[in-house]
Formats: structure tokens, C-alpha cells, sequence
């Protein structure tokens, strides 16, 4: 297992970078499954400035610098759409890269570990459980926005750095072929977790029925569209900007929807073992879907407005196969906290995806509203 980078890691990689400040110390920021990432204390004439500075999963991104290209061009395409707005402090609004000292957007330390780094954005804070319908409604709608930001940016311009990423039946086949190799003979162990899988995945099929996925048209999207994936301004509670941008690739709008109603409509962390305490909240779902209709309601085809309401039951179910392929695997791809946390992961989000299949014809209503307000 790759050995965790430390707080004295990030300053020296801080100081290849080029800052307007000297590095002091660093703090770890977030709670990431895949990078580790700090924040940068600098101080100079201008006063004490913030950075952030992550070092790169190599295990996980094999290609850096595919990623970092992707990065530069996500980031350019936002920053000329905000400009285009006249967006009164786009600052705020897009990630801004960090060139080293040499004038590449990557560094390697004498160890080979790759590192970046970005300007932090001041006054601002994540979610990892949301705590209001207005904050669900403010994360959908900036995920939204986001995608028609990048609506003018031809999805073939971006390398695609995870193949298949959401791809649930290459996803389906990843967990089978764990299954049948039972690398580090967890699978009698998890007997239970592995058929109710494969009965969750016989009834989403059928909810799907002769819909083709695949002819969904293929955009610019974030792929990873978690509520903590937004930073909102920690004074006036107002989204500012959409961080994570690594999976932004070539896919669907139903994906960001899914991932949304994933980690929005419900408040249990997605590790809970409270697999009772698991419920969607209906205010929740239609604070959703208001705000992601409401901005991306110029990009969507009826084709994509009619398959929303199985998004969330599709991506829940997907992480729950990818959680439960990572433990049979032997735990290397997302980061644990404690022996059998990626099969606690798996259970909870297959119990989200089984309520959220329970509830389908409430999704559809709800859905129908947001289209109707949308002017859909």
C-alpha cells in the first residue's frame, strides 16, 4: 500500500512551485478517498497566503500529465465562459493551476511522487453531508452550470484518464472476475453483499429495460458530482466553484445527476453500517432536481430528461460494485479506514440503490415538476 504523504512532504513540493510566498507549514485539507492534499501556509511582504498543494495518486491516475492536460483545458474553458458572463470575481468561481519553477503544471520529487498545485480559494468550505434543501438545490445547480460552461468543448479534446469509468456493465464484469479470483479470500465472507448485488442488478436492468444508455449523447462532464465536490462560500452560504475536475471526461449528464441524488438526497454518510437510517429524503430529491434542471435545462434532450429518474439508483448501484470489487481485491484502489470498510461502503450504497428503486415512481413526479418549472 502506498505510503501517505505528511504535512513536511507538502512544503518542500510547495517550493517547486511558483508562489508569491515562502512555505512555512501545511495542515492535510479534506477527506479524499484517492490524492492526499494540504493546505500551504506561505508568508511574505503581501502577508500570509494559502495554497493547495496534492500529491497525485499515480496508482489510481497512471497518466499525470493526460490529467493535467485535461486540467489546463477544463480550466481555460471555464475561466473564458466566466468571462463571457462578465462573472464578477471568477477568481472564486474556476481553479486556478500553479506553474513550478521550470513552468509545468507537475513535479516530481526525488522519490517520484507527482505533485500540483493551486491557488486556495479563501473564505470557502466543503460539505460532506448536506444540511438543507437550499444547499442541495445550490450543489445541483453549480454542477449544472458547470456542464454548460463546458457545453462549447468537444468531449474528444479531453484524454480520457479513467476508461470505462462509469461504465456499469465493464463495472459488472470487474466485480465477477473479483468474485471468481477471490485474490485475498474475502469472497465467502461477503456471500450475502455478493447475491443481493447480483438481484439489485437483475431489477435495474429491468427498470431499464430496452432504454439505450450508450445512445445517450456523449458530453463534457465532471463524472464525480458528490456535494463535497462544490466549495461554498463560508459566510453567505453561496456556491462558488466545482473542485475535483480529474474525471472530467467524455459521458453522460445522467452520471453527474445520479452522483448527485447519490450523496445529496440522502443524509447517511455513504460508509454508514445504520443501513435503517438509509432514506431518501423527497424534499431533498426535488431541491435536486430544481436545481439541475433549472441549469442544465438548456443542454437536455428528452431522451436524457426521460432516464433521469433511474440515475441515482444506476450510480449507487455502481459504486456499491466498485467498493465491493476494491475489497475482494484487497482494498487498492479507494483509501480505508478500518478492516472491511469498503464492503460497509458497498452494503450502504446497495441499500441507497434499493431505495432509491423502491421509490421510482416518486422520482419520475418529482422530476416531472422540476421540468415543468425548468421549461422543459
Amino acid at each position: 500500500m502506498r505510503r501517505r504523504a505528511d504535512a513536511d512532504d507538502a512544503v518542500a513540493a510547495a517550493r517547486a512551485f511558483r508562489l508569491d510566498a515562502e512555505p512555512r507549514d501545511a495542515a492535510p485539507l479534506g477527506r479524499g478517498h484517492i490524492h492526499d492534499t494540504f493546505s500551504v501556509r506561505c508568508t511574505g511582504p503581501a502577508g500570509t497566503l494559502h495554497y493547495v498543494v496534492q500529491r497525485v495518486n499515480t496508482h489510481v491516475f497512471p497518466d499525470p500529465q493526460a490529467v493535467s492536460a485535461n486540467l489546463a483545458l477544463v480550466t481555460r474553458t471555464l475561466r473564458e465562459g466566466l468571462a463571457r458572463r462578465a462573472a464578477p470575481d471568477p477568481s472564486r468561481q474556476c481553479l486556478q493551476c500553479l506553474e513550478t519553477q521550470s513552468g509545468e503544471l507537475l513535479h516530481s520529487d526525488a522519490d517520484g511522487r507527482v505533485w500540483r498545485a493551486f491557488v486556495q480559494i479563501e473564505g470557502a468550505r466543503t460539505f460532506d453531508r448536506v444540511d438543507s434543501g437550499a444547499r442541495a438545490r445550490d450543489a445541483a445547480f453549480a454542477f449544472a452550470d458547470f456542464a454548460a460552461l463546458l457545453a462549447g468543448l468537444d468531449p474528444k479534446a479531453l484524454r480520457e484518464t479513467l476508461p470505462g469509468f462509469h461504465d456499469f456493465g465493464a463495472r459488472a464484469a470487474a466485480f465477477e472476475r473479483a468474485v471468481a479470483r477471490d485474490a485475498c479470500g474475502r469472497a465467502a465472507a461477503g456471500a450475502a453483499e455478493i447475491e443481493a448485488l447480483g438481484a439489485a442488478r437483475q431489477r435495474l436492468e429491468r427498470e431499464v429495460g430496452a432504454a439505450d444508455l450508450a445512445a445517450l449523447p456523449v458530453r463534457t462532464v465532471h463524472n464525480d458530482c458528490k456535494l463535497n465536490n462544490v466549495l461554498f462560500d463560508a459566510a453567505s452560504g453561496e456556491a462558488l466553484c466545482v473542485i475535483d475536475l480529474d474525471t472530467v471526461m467524455p459521458g453522460s449528464l445522467l452520471a453527474d445527476f445520479g452522483d448527485l441524488v447519490r450523496t445529496a438526497a440522502c443524509r447517511a454518510p455513504e460508509d454508514t453500517r445504520d443501513l435503517a437510517g438509509i432514506r431518501v429524503e423527497p424534499e431533498l430529491y426535488q431541491s435536486i432536481a430544481d436545481g439541475y434542471l433549472a441549469g442544465a435545462a438548456p443542454l437536455l434532450t428528452a431522451a436524457e430528461c426521460g432516464l433521469l429518474p433511474l440515475a441515482g439508483p444506476l450510480i449507487a448501484l455502481e459504486l456499491s460494485l466498485r467498493f465491493a470489487t476494491d475489497h475482494l481485491e484487497g482494498d487498492v484502489y479507494f483509501r480505508t479506514a478500518h478492516a472491511g470498510h469498503n464492503l460497509e461502503r458497498a452494503r450502504s450504497q446497495l441499500h441507497l440503490a434499493e431505495r432509491l428503486l423502491d421509490e421510482l415512481a416518486i422520482a419520475h413526479a418529482t422530476l416531472r415538476r422540476a421540468a415543468r418549472a425548468a421549461g422543459l
